[in-house]
């Protein structure tokens, strides 16, 4: 498995690759930012294939139930990874065609910790690590189901350094049926 951003639960190696990203920052200004998010949004898009394999080979993908149902799919399969990744478990649930992601008053945010350790690379990590790893474990589902369209984006982030909370959303859209050539569903 990947053992890059939030797939990887050591305060190490996240400081570290802050590190690495106030290096590149330093040499590359914020152009780098834009490489930093490309970065961590891939390694999350391969994180979420792994985990549509995983799923294949245990029989747990339900194609037809997905393409049903794509809000609970996406709500599944967000806190299948959380779950099977371990630490800090944040709360994922669904209003409407919205699925949402919030940790609240983590005490233990692995990325805010690393910050205190870490060279300061960027004012908002989370908009270029976390979350845009997150955003790119979700995108695979676009791939693999082209009649939905996730819209990202982030409600609200409170980083005190004391009780943190994040919540982000997926807005889960169908605008067209299409039928999978493959499965004919």
């Amino acid at each position: 498995m990947n053992d890059k951003g939030i797939n990887n639960l050591s305060i190490q190696t996240r400081v570290e690759e802050l590190n690495d990203f106030a290096l590149l920052y330093k040499k590359f200004g914020s152009l780098a930012f834009r490489v930093i998010q490309k970065s961590n949004f891939y390694s999350g898009f391969s994180i979420g294939m792994e985990r549509i394999i995983k799923l294949l080979k245990e029989e747990k993908l339900n194609i037809k139930a997905f393409q049903q149902n794509p809000v609970e799919g996406v709500r599944e399969f967000l806190h299948g990874y959380f779950t099977d990744r371990g630490g800090n478990m944040p709360d994922i649930w669904a209003e409407g065609n919205t699925v949402y992601l919030e940790t609240k008053i983590c005490k233990n945010c692995l990325t805010i910790e690393a910050e205190k350790q870490a060279e300061q690379c960027h004012e908002d990590v989370c908009a270029i690590y976390c979350r845009t790893f997150a955003k790119g474990i979700v995108s695979i589902l676009e791939d693999f189901f082209p009649e939905i369209v996730i819209n990202f984006y982030n409600v609200s982030s409170r980083r005190d350094g004391k009780d943190s909370d994040c919540r982000e959303a997926f807005q889960v859209l169908s605008p067209k049926r299409i039928e999978n050539p493959i499965t004919g569903i």
